[in-house]
């Protein structure tokens, strides 16, 4: 196979630099008629280290959704822009399906009090300029 010479080999390499970078901003955006939410969870000024994050529309009950909080209290969603009711969950190793009935009240992480967004008592907008989501939930 001959050799490309340098020009050749230069614009293959441009070449392929725009193409990756092309595909990295599409991978990253958020789809059409929605935001790229993200934040972060803290109880009592402590981040949680895990849990769930579930996103419930009050205007029209449509286009909610959960995301993983991960390491440092940090999550991500893609949502259209609503008015949302917030609930988080975090426990040590999980959540049964028996919910909160036998846990040891030690591995709960954030109080039940929040985990169904109807009853917790957070509600956030979230647009275009309101896409940060600081929550530092009483223990």
């Amino acid at each position: 196979m001959a050799e490309l010479d340098g020009f050749t080999r230069r614009l293959c390499c441009l070449a392929v630099l725009v193409v990756a970078s092309v595909c990295a901003g599409c991978w990253s955006s958020a789809p059409p008629g929605r935001v790229a939410a993200y934040g972060e969870v803290k109880v009592a000024g402590a981040l949680i280290p895990d849990g769930q994050i579930m996103f419930e529309s009050i205007e029209d009950g449509i286009g909610g959704g959960v995301a993983r909080v991960g390491a440092g209290g940090r999550f991500e969603i893609f949502l259209r822009p609503s008015t949302y009711r917030v609930g988080v969950v975090s426990v040590e190793g999980g959540l049964s399906p028996a919910g909160f009935a036998g846990i040891d009240a030690a591995k709960i992480r954030v109080p039940p009090k929040y985990a169904i967004p109807a009853r917790s008592g957070i509600e956030i907008r979230v647009d275009a300029k309101n896409r940060r989501i600081l929550l530092d939930l009483e223990p």
